[in-house]
């Protein structure tokens, strides 16, 4: 049986940055509640900060050290089998929260203690230059604050997430997902299990840095389409999923195989011209859309938001490459989860404005 009104607040660290945990450690603790803290350390090399060591020693917290780094989804596992809480919260070890977000979640509990879980905010700070801009514009950020929109979601990202230990799926995270997108693979699957959706808690709020103090993500957001790759083929997601027009980097492959053709049948510049007409489409249409949604022309941000959204595709499209999974190929994911077989060949202003730009640059290619 599990200790009812007991949260285990579960965070897997690489760092153990002192100063980030224990802001975590000094919130405040809501009335009624049992607090239990599992730091899980996936980093056997660490030097353990003294603060951190004394408060293991006293038992204010529970402190583990992998032997090996074992990765998110084993350590979360790891942390997650530690205690016997009725609730659980995963926390990343890089968030600051707010002082009384802990008495928001207790109140979602009182108000709710049979929901399968709790989302909570986790908001970043406002952009201070074009690659920060471009990572909230494309996209990046908009799943961890979705609680402050929405009330019943289908997942948000594990930075700030609490879960009912007798509802989760016994299987936790999947350790065999090692790009990302284990955490949305993990979720679904338990909302699905349950019926239920987590529900949204705007008051539980926390602050997550931009990462790499604010440089452009390019190695993440390739792993997190490489990521979205591998889950999409899952019971949980492949439900969900859809095929489309094809996007920018599919259809310079398609290119690229098809060049032989090309070239036995027309010129070396209507062969090459198709490509410039692709890239050239892309390019002008996220110049148009960066403009749209910041209000201002900057050809940083334009390249930036086009940086993002060709490394998440090709991440995506690398991955099915790599496993030989035909089907991957201009495959899609619902992230709203809203319903199962989601219609296929979605359209939207931007590509409506890309088709037309693409259909422009061909009617001009019997100039060439």
């Amino acid at each position: 049986m599990f200790e009812a009104n007991t949260i285990d607040v579960v965070i897997p660290s690489f760092r153990l940055e002192e100063r980030i945990l224990l802001n975590i450690f000094n919130v405040d603790i809501p009335a009624g509640f049992k607090i239990n803290f599992y730091v899980v350390a996936d980093n056997p090399e660490l030097n353990i900060p003294l603060s951190i060591g004394d408060l293991a020693q006293k038992g204010v917290i529970n402190l583990i050290v992998n032997v090996r780094n074992l990765g998110f989804s084993r350590t979360r596992n790891k942390g997650i089998g530690l205690g016997n809480g009725k609730w659980v919260l995963l926390l990343d070890d890089d968030i600051v929260p707010e002082k009384s977000f802990l008495t928001a979640y207790a109140d979602a509990i009182f108000s709710q203690p049979n929901a399968v879980g709790f989302a909570g905010v986790t908001r970043f700070p406002r952009p201070f230059n074009s690659a920060t801009q471009a990572m909230e514009l494309h996209g990046m950020t908009g799943h961890f604050k979705a609680a402050e929109k929405y009330r019943e979601l289908m997942w948000v990202p594990t930075a700030n997430v609490m879960l009912n230990r007798e509802k989760m799926d016994k299987s936790l995270f999947n350790e065999d997902l090692l790009k990302g997108g284990e955490d949305i693979e993990f979720l679904v699957r338990t909302a699905k299990r349950s019926g239920e959706k987590y529900v949204g808690v705007p008051d539980a709020s926390v602050e997550h840095p931009w990462w790499n103090n604010g440089r452009i993500q390019t190695e993440r957001t390739f792993r997190y389409g490489a990521g979205a790759a591998q889950i999409a083929k899952l019971p949980a997601i492949n439900a969900h999923t859809y095929h489309d027009f094809t996007n920018t980097s599919e259809t310079l492959l398609l290119l690229a195989l098809s060049a032989p053709f090309i070239l036995s049948t027309y010129s070396w510049g209507v062969s090459s011209s198709l490509f410039v007409i692709v890239l050239g489409a892309e390019i002008l249409t996220n110049v148009i859309k960066s403009v749209y949604l910041s209000g201002r022309l900057s050809l940083s941000l334009a390249a930036y938001l086009i940086w993002l959204k060709v490394c998440y595709e090709f991440g995506y499209l690398w991955e099915n490459i790599r496993a030989a999974r035909l089907n991957g190929f201009t495959e899609r994911i619902d992230m709203s989860f809203g319903k199962e077989h989601p219609s296929w060949f979605r359209l939207n202003k931007w590509k409506i404005i890309k088709m037309i730009l693409i259909l422009i640059g061909l009617s001009l290619l019997r100039f060439v």
